[in-house]
């Protein structure tokens, strides 16, 4: 299926990694937390930012070594199987929520948010709400997991044209991803801006230099 493994588990990884920690080092020198002292689980502000920017690069990493390792020797199927891959993954999806709390800790840092910024990020949670749920309804979270790159059953699945999908066939990387920016402006917070833009540009370097060449092998181009 993959005729240079090791040229093919590295392809493109220069640019996503390389890109999404450059991403990750531009951020930081963005972020201001000199005159934030606030505290959530014993935790300051800024630890909460680099937590929030790690997550993202962590588990971009793992998908990326998963799938490919996958593709190339069946490494996963091989160890901690299809489940153990899943479990790991949700859990990573999951500890992104953590951008919530940075939310809440450097409230108000850019501008004081009323009563136009809720309802503008009320407005902008729509879309990545929307995703979410056409996902489950339609698409899958196996599938959105990546599957296809596991379970060959998958990869006689038709592309999905259903719910958001109509509009476009990358609704989770247009839409979904989008749901920091909705919680940014509700908040005013300048350090969820920034890890707004870092997580939306490091997702599109995951499905360019990862996902999209990844289908081509999988898809048969």
């Amino acid at each position: 299926m993959v005729e240079n493994k090791i040229n093919f588990f590295f392809k493109h990884q220069i640019w996503h990694l390389g890109g999404t920690i450059l991403l990750f080092y531009v951020g930081v020198q963005f972020a201001e937390f000199e005159s934030n002292t606030n505290i959530f689980l014993g935790i300051g502000a800024l630890d909460w930012f680099i937590i929030a920017m790690a997550i993202p690069l962590v588990h971009q990493t793992y998908v990326w070594i998963c799938w490919r390792s996958e593709l190339c020797w069946k490494s996963i199927s091989n160890t901690i199987g299809f489940k153990g891959y899943v479990i790991i993954f949700f859990i990573l999806i999951i500890s992104r929520l953590s951008a919530i709390v940075l939310c809440f800790v450097d409230y108000g840092s850019l501008y004081k948010p009323g009563w136009l910024a809720w309802i503008l990020g009320f407005i902008l949670f729509i879309p990545g709400a929307y995703t979410m749920y056409s996902v489950k309804k339609y698409f899958g979270f196996l599938r959105a997991a990546g599957a296809d790159h596991f379970d060959s059953g998958y990869r006689n699945l038709p592309f999905e044209n259903r719910g958001i999908f109509k509009w476009t066939p990358n609704a989770m990387y247009v839409f979904a991803i989008g749901i920091p920016f909705s919680f940014a402006v509700a908040t005013g917070s300048q350090s969820m801006f920034i890890v707004g833009i870092y997580t939306y540009i490091s997702i599109w370097l995951h499905y360019f230099c990862t996902e999209k060449p990844d289908f081509a092998v999988i898809y048969n181009n």
